[in-house]
């Protein structure tokens, strides 16, 4: 089981999601929105010409295999974001702002380390050996993916076959603990 937190690539793209106002549909791998704090102003009057570039972006990181190779990896990163080259007015966009993504994803980041030194470890073993307890023998072996996601949201959305978005809130949160449970427990 691995947990994704402070995802760079993500989070820049929920970044932009927030300060640019683009407004995308909620569902499937769509999350409610990015939680950003403070909100910067948008660069552009609106983010709807942004919209269907910005879905092709989202869709695309996820996709991603979560060790993607270099040479892929720097096709979504400065100066060129060259992978956002089919949607030239996001590219602009991201080109000029793509710093204050990355100081709003640092400090996320580093206030996150701080707090996670002094949090208890071990949560997703504990859920894992408390399942096994149940069922009375090990859990067969399982690969899962939980990404989480600073969203203004508290639904657990499936992006692939085993791989969830998960929420920063519902991270923190007895309901995580409760999801995760259920799921080993099909897993196991």
């Amino acid at each position: 089981m691995s947990i994704d937190q402070w995802d760079l690539q993500l989070e820049w793209a929920l970044w932009f999601r927030a300060a640019e106002r683009i407004e995308v549909p909620e569902g499937g791998l769509v999350t409610g929105p990015p939680e950003v704090a403070p909100l910067p102003e948008p660069s552009l009057a609106s983010g709807d010409e942004l919209a269907e570039g910005w879905l092709w972006w989202w869709r695309s990181l996820l996709s991603a295999p979560p060790e993607p190779d270099m040479a892929e990896l720097n096709r979504y990163s400065p100066p060129d974001f060259e992978a956002l080259a089919g949607h030239p007015a996001l590219q602009r966009v991201v080109r000029a702002r793509w710093s204050e993504a990355n100081a709003w994803h640092s400090a996320r980041k580093l206030a996150g380390i701080e707090a996670f030194r002094t949090a208890a470890r071990g949560r997703e073993g504990a859920v894992v050996r408390a399942v096994e307890a149940e069922i009375g023998h090990p859990a067969a072996p399982f690969s899962v993916r939980i990404i989480v996601l600073p969203v203004l949201d508290r639904q657990i959305r499936s992006a692939g076959k085993s791989t969830f978005l998960v929420p920063e809130q519902v991270y923190a949160s007895t309901v995580y603990d409760e999801w995760l449970r259920g799921l080993v427990r099909a897993l196991a």
